[in-house]
Protein backbone atom coordinates (compact mmCIF):
# COMPACT_ATOMS: atom_id res chain seq x y z
CA UNK A 1 0.00 0.00 0.00
CA UNK A 2 2.85 2.28 0.77
CA UNK A 3 4.90 1.59 -2.38
CA UNK A 4 1.29 2.43 -4.59
CA UNK A 5 0.61 5.61 -2.73
CA UNK A 6 4.70 6.27 -3.37
CA UNK A 7 4.08 5.88 -7.41
CA UNK A 8 1.06 7.33 -7.16
CA UNK A 9 2.54 10.50 -5.83
CA UNK A 10 5.87 10.07 -7.66
CA UNK A 11 4.48 9.55 -11.43
CA UNK A 12 1.34 11.77 -11.01
CA UNK A 13 4.12 14.90 -10.42
CA UNK A 14 5.80 14.01 -13.51
CA UNK A 15 2.65 13.72 -15.07
CA UNK A 16 0.72 16.50 -13.58
CA UNK A 17 3.10 19.65 -14.50
CA UNK A 18 0.11 21.77 -13.58
CA UNK A 19 -0.63 20.38 -10.23
CA UNK A 20 0.95 23.44 -8.51
CA UNK A 21 3.30 22.43 -6.20
CA UNK A 22 2.69 23.60 -2.39
CA UNK A 23 6.23 25.15 -2.41
CA UNK A 24 5.91 27.17 -5.49
CA UNK A 25 7.58 30.71 -4.97
CA UNK A 26 6.06 33.36 -7.31
CA UNK A 27 8.35 35.85 -8.18
CA UNK A 28 7.44 38.91 -9.56
CA UNK A 29 11.22 39.93 -10.64
CA UNK A 30 13.19 37.91 -12.92
CA UNK A 31 15.85 40.22 -14.68
CA UNK A 32 17.66 38.10 -16.11
CA UNK A 33 17.52 37.12 -19.92
CA UNK A 34 14.73 34.16 -20.28
CA UNK A 35 12.76 32.53 -23.41
CA UNK A 36 9.27 31.20 -23.08
CA UNK A 37 8.47 27.40 -24.21
CA UNK A 38 5.17 25.82 -24.25
CA UNK A 39 4.60 22.33 -22.55
CA UNK A 40 1.49 19.91 -23.67
CA UNK A 41 0.10 19.02 -20.57
CA UNK A 42 -1.97 16.38 -22.26
CA UNK A 43 0.15 14.61 -24.86
CA UNK A 44 3.70 13.43 -24.38
CA UNK A 45 6.13 15.52 -25.06
CA UNK A 46 9.25 15.56 -27.67
CA UNK A 47 11.55 17.28 -24.96
CA UNK A 48 11.11 18.49 -21.49
CA UNK A 49 11.96 22.14 -22.37
CA UNK A 50 8.80 22.72 -24.57
CA UNK A 51 7.97 24.19 -28.09
CA UNK A 52 9.61 27.52 -28.31
CA UNK A 53 7.58 30.87 -28.37
CA UNK A 54 8.47 33.66 -29.91
CA UNK A 55 6.30 37.73 -30.62
CA UNK A 56 4.49 36.84 -33.29
CA UNK A 57 3.00 39.72 -35.75
CA UNK A 58 -0.67 41.22 -34.77
CA UNK A 59 -0.51 44.01 -36.45
CA UNK A 60 -0.19 47.68 -36.34
CA UNK A 61 -1.39 51.26 -36.06
CA UNK A 62 0.33 54.62 -36.35
CA UNK A 63 3.04 54.16 -33.85
CA UNK A 64 2.08 51.14 -32.29
CA UNK A 65 3.07 47.53 -33.26
CA UNK A 66 1.01 44.75 -31.44
CA UNK A 67 2.33 41.18 -31.17
CA UNK A 68 1.31 37.89 -29.86
CA UNK A 69 2.71 35.14 -28.11
CA UNK A 70 3.21 32.17 -30.77
CA UNK A 71 4.82 29.21 -31.41
CA UNK A 72 8.33 29.74 -33.74
CA UNK A 73 6.82 26.51 -35.48
CA UNK A 74 4.17 29.25 -36.43
CA UNK A 75 5.71 32.16 -36.94
CA UNK A 76 9.16 31.49 -37.55
CA UNK A 77 10.93 34.83 -36.42
CA UNK A 78 12.78 35.93 -33.10
CA UNK A 79 13.14 39.62 -33.15
CA UNK A 80 13.07 39.69 -29.34
CA UNK A 81 14.96 36.88 -28.26
CA UNK A 82 14.78 37.78 -24.35
CA UNK A 83 12.42 38.38 -21.81
CA UNK A 84 12.61 39.93 -18.22
CA UNK A 85 10.30 40.42 -15.77
CA UNK A 86 10.01 43.43 -13.93
CA UNK A 87 7.57 44.26 -11.02
CA UNK A 88 4.91 41.55 -13.01
CA UNK A 89 5.53 42.92 -16.16
CA UNK A 90 7.11 41.31 -19.03
CA UNK A 91 9.71 42.80 -21.46
CA UNK A 92 10.59 41.57 -24.31
CA UNK A 93 14.31 43.05 -25.81
CA UNK A 94 15.85 43.06 -29.22
CA UNK A 95 18.86 41.51 -30.43
CA UNK A 96 20.73 44.77 -29.56
CA UNK A 97 19.31 44.88 -26.00
CA UNK A 98 16.61 47.53 -26.62
CA UNK A 99 13.72 47.37 -24.92
CA UNK A 100 10.44 49.27 -26.00
CA UNK A 101 8.02 45.85 -25.82
CA UNK A 102 5.65 44.67 -23.21
CA UNK A 103 3.32 42.12 -22.53
CA UNK A 104 -0.29 43.61 -22.42
CA UNK A 105 -3.30 42.65 -19.68
CA UNK A 106 -4.00 39.34 -20.45
CA UNK A 107 -8.31 38.56 -20.00
CA UNK A 108 -10.16 35.10 -19.79
CA UNK A 109 -10.64 33.89 -23.66
CA UNK A 110 -7.91 36.30 -25.10
CA UNK A 111 -4.37 35.89 -26.52
CA UNK A 112 -0.88 36.51 -24.39
CA UNK A 113 -0.42 39.97 -26.36
CA UNK A 114 2.42 42.82 -26.60
CA UNK A 115 2.51 46.32 -27.72
CA UNK A 116 5.67 47.87 -29.44
CA UNK A 117 5.73 51.59 -29.30
CA UNK A 118 8.54 54.61 -29.43
CA UNK A 119 5.59 57.19 -28.96
CA UNK A 120 3.11 56.75 -26.10
CA UNK A 121 3.98 56.08 -22.62
CA UNK A 122 1.77 53.44 -20.77
CA UNK A 123 2.41 51.53 -17.93
CA UNK A 124 2.73 48.29 -18.63
CA UNK A 125 0.38 45.31 -17.22
CA UNK A 126 1.60 44.00 -13.96
CA UNK A 127 0.05 40.39 -14.15
CA UNK A 128 2.87 38.20 -14.85
CA UNK A 129 4.77 35.80 -11.65
CA UNK A 130 7.09 33.31 -12.26
CA UNK A 131 6.55 30.48 -10.28
CA UNK A 132 9.73 28.49 -8.98
CA UNK A 133 9.87 25.23 -6.87
CA UNK A 134 11.90 22.06 -6.62
CA UNK A 135 9.09 20.29 -8.44
CA UNK A 136 9.43 22.23 -11.34
CA UNK A 137 12.21 20.66 -13.96
CA UNK A 138 12.06 24.56 -14.82
CA UNK A 139 10.64 27.97 -13.19
CA UNK A 140 6.82 28.76 -15.00
CA UNK A 141 4.81 32.05 -15.97
CA UNK A 142 1.50 32.76 -14.48
CA UNK A 143 -1.07 35.21 -14.89
CA UNK A 144 -3.24 36.69 -12.02
CA UNK A 145 -1.48 34.16 -9.78
CA UNK A 146 -2.45 30.78 -12.24
CA UNK A 147 -0.20 28.91 -14.47
CA UNK A 148 -2.57 26.58 -14.88
CA UNK A 149 -4.98 28.15 -17.41
CA UNK A 150 -3.01 28.52 -20.39
CA UNK A 151 -3.64 27.27 -24.18
CA UNK A 152 -2.20 26.80 -27.65
CA UNK A 153 -4.65 27.43 -30.10
CA UNK A 154 -4.72 27.76 -33.77
CA UNK A 155 -5.66 30.60 -35.56
CA UNK A 156 -6.49 30.59 -39.07
CA UNK A 157 -6.85 33.86 -39.67
CA UNK A 158 -3.31 36.11 -40.32
CA UNK A 159 -0.29 33.99 -40.77
CA UNK A 160 -2.03 30.83 -39.35
CA UNK A 161 0.10 31.37 -35.93
CA UNK A 162 -0.94 29.01 -33.21
CA UNK A 163 -0.88 31.68 -30.23
CA UNK A 164 -1.27 31.19 -26.39
CA UNK A 165 -4.89 31.68 -25.05
CA UNK A 166 -5.42 32.38 -21.24
CA UNK A 167 -8.43 31.11 -19.84
CA UNK A 168 -9.96 29.21 -23.12
CA UNK A 169 -12.62 27.59 -20.93
CA UNK A 170 -13.61 30.71 -19.78
CA UNK A 171 -17.22 31.90 -20.75
CA UNK A 172 -16.66 33.46 -24.05
CA UNK A 173 -18.25 33.57 -27.04
CA UNK A 174 -18.92 30.21 -29.75
CA UNK A 175 -17.43 30.57 -33.06
CA UNK A 176 -17.93 32.28 -35.62
CA UNK A 177 -17.43 35.13 -32.91
CA UNK A 178 -13.98 33.98 -31.94
CA UNK A 179 -10.51 33.82 -33.82
CA UNK A 180 -9.98 30.86 -33.17
CA UNK A 181 -11.60 27.79 -32.37
CA UNK A 182 -11.85 26.68 -28.62
CA UNK A 183 -12.03 23.17 -29.58
CA UNK A 184 -9.04 22.94 -31.50
CA UNK A 185 -6.59 24.12 -28.33
CA UNK A 186 -5.02 22.11 -25.77
CA UNK A 187 -3.37 23.15 -22.12
CA UNK A 188 -0.23 23.60 -21.59
CA UNK A 189 2.42 25.50 -18.89
CA UNK A 190 4.37 28.08 -20.21
CA UNK A 191 8.04 27.17 -18.92
CA UNK A 192 10.44 30.09 -18.08
CA UNK A 193 14.14 29.03 -19.81
CA UNK A 194 17.09 30.83 -18.99
CA UNK A 195 19.65 31.71 -21.86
Amino acid sequence: MILTTFFTLFFGLFSLPLCLAQDAIPLRELPSNFTLAAVNTTLPNSNATGVPLVLGQDGSTSGITFHVTSTYASYPYNDYPTLALIDGALRAYRANGEWSTNATSVKSGGTMGWMTTYRYVSPAAQDYTVLKSPAYEHPILAAHGKADLWSLCPFPAYRYQTTIVYNVSANIPAPPYLPYDPSTCYPVTINVISV
